[in-house]
């Protein structure tokens, strides 16, 4: 062997070797800031795991996670996708401007799970569909259906992938809802009316997404006149280093961060917000701007029944808001107009889906549904409504 490759070969080793004890030897990690996700930890290699398989999917797992220098090879992982022309990694797209989108995901159908697809299900949409039209049609007071779209929804632009599968699925929603239930067709909406109205770095919509959200909400429920003008807020920039969800996916750390503004009228201490059954301070947790998910700012994150109503306003009509998380930054909006109940449509602790049951136990005057099209595809809740 020539005295070059010996070298080579020695390095290697010793480069395998001391990988090998920085594992072992480095201190295991909990949470990934940056993935914004829990780490395995190490196995407790049980027997009947040890049996079944699972100490091994967890202890390969407890490897891929805990490996030293992690971060930074998942972010040389998203360039060499990005060098190589892929404009995409782990499923997460990107796109003009540093705007990221979610193709992939893992899609339910009546033969099960379909894993990493980018395509929708026609039974799961029609099942879903069903779920609206039956609430619809057993509820005696006003309900509305505010089905928001994914960043592919709704940034096709941004994107050198092509938009037919969202334009499916869009197609899809509307043939079964339109003239059956008033549910405004936001991804057209949204698409109209310009950019900066979902984060680039998460799957939410900004402030000034909701506010839309909340123009379209307030004329399917009757009550157009009543909506505020955007000129009526101040605006306020309360963060510009939110990095979202599809930032931690995707891995793409060279994307910039999202900036977070609030639009306030003055009169946020007039409302009492009181989240499964403990008081917050108002419509807002700052406190969640020096953590991790900035997003988290509205309502103090997503909890299973938040209520919200105007002190020393007197008899306000109350609306039931069956809800996902983008309907906490809608809230602040429509409580200018309703005392609210938001419940967590997607609770793992609790089952809001009877919906005729639930409305008459809040006394509820109205009922609005906020739900993204994701979750349309990805979970069991729609399709159980009644």
């Amino acid at each position: 062997m020539k005295p070059s490759m010996t070298v080579c070969a020695i390095l290697f080793c010793l480069c395998l070797f001391g990988m090998a004890v920085a594992f072992w030897a480095l201190p295991k990690k909990e949470f990934s800031a940056v993935e914004k996700r829990a780490l395995q930890p190490l196995p407790k290699g049980r027997i009947s795991d040890v049996l079944s398989g699972d100490f091994q999917r967890q202890f390969d797992a407890f490897y891929a996670d805990q490996f030293p220098l992690r971060t930074e090879l998942v972010g040389w992982k998203a360039r060499a996708e990005i060098l190589l022309g892929k404009e995409e990694n782990n499923g997460i797209l990107l796109g003009a401007g540093g705007r990221l989108a979610r193709r992939r995901f893992d899609m339910r159908t009546p033969e099960g799970v379909l894993a990493g697809v980018d395509f929708p299900s026609e039974a799961q949409i029609s099942a879903a569909c069903a779920g609206i039209l039956r609430a619809n049609a057993n509820l005696s007071v006003p309900f509305a259906a505010l089905l928001t779209g994914r960043n592919v929804d709704v940034c096709p632009s941004a994107f050198s992938y092509p938009s037919d599968f969202s334009d499916r699925l869009n197609a899809a929603v509307r043939a079964q809802l339109d003239g059956q239930v008033a549910a405004p067709n936001l991804v057209s909406l949204f698409r109209a009316s310009g950019d900066g109205l979902y984060y680039r770095t998460d799957h939410h919509w900004t402030t000034a997404g909701a506010y839309l959200g909340y123009c379209a909400a307030m004329e399917a429920l009757g009550n157009a006149a009543a909506v505020l003008p955007a000129g009526a807020f101040r605006r306020t920039v309360v963060s510009d280093s939110f990095y979202g969800t599809l930032w931690a996916a995707g891995g793409m750390q060279w994307v910039p961060p999202d900036t977070v503004e609030l639009w306030l009228l003055g009169n946020e201490s007039d409302f009492a917000v009181v989240a499964d059954g403990v008081p917050l301070d108002g419509f807002y947790d700052r406190s969640r701007l020096s953590g991790r998910d900035h997003y988290a700012l509205f309502l103090g994150g997503t909890h299973d029944v938040v209520e919200i109503r105007r002190q020393g306003a007197g008899d306000r009509p109350r609306l039931l808001l069956l809800r996902d998380s983008f309907g906490s930054s809608l809230a602040p909006f429509l409580a200018q107009h309703y005392d609210l109940v938001l419940l967590n449509l997607s609770s793992t602790r609790r089952d809001f889906t009877d919906l005729s049951a639930l409305a008459r136990d809040y006394n509820a005057d109205a009922v609005l549904l906020v739900y993204t099209l994701e979750n349309l595809l990805t979970a069991a809740k729609l399709e159980r409504l009644r």
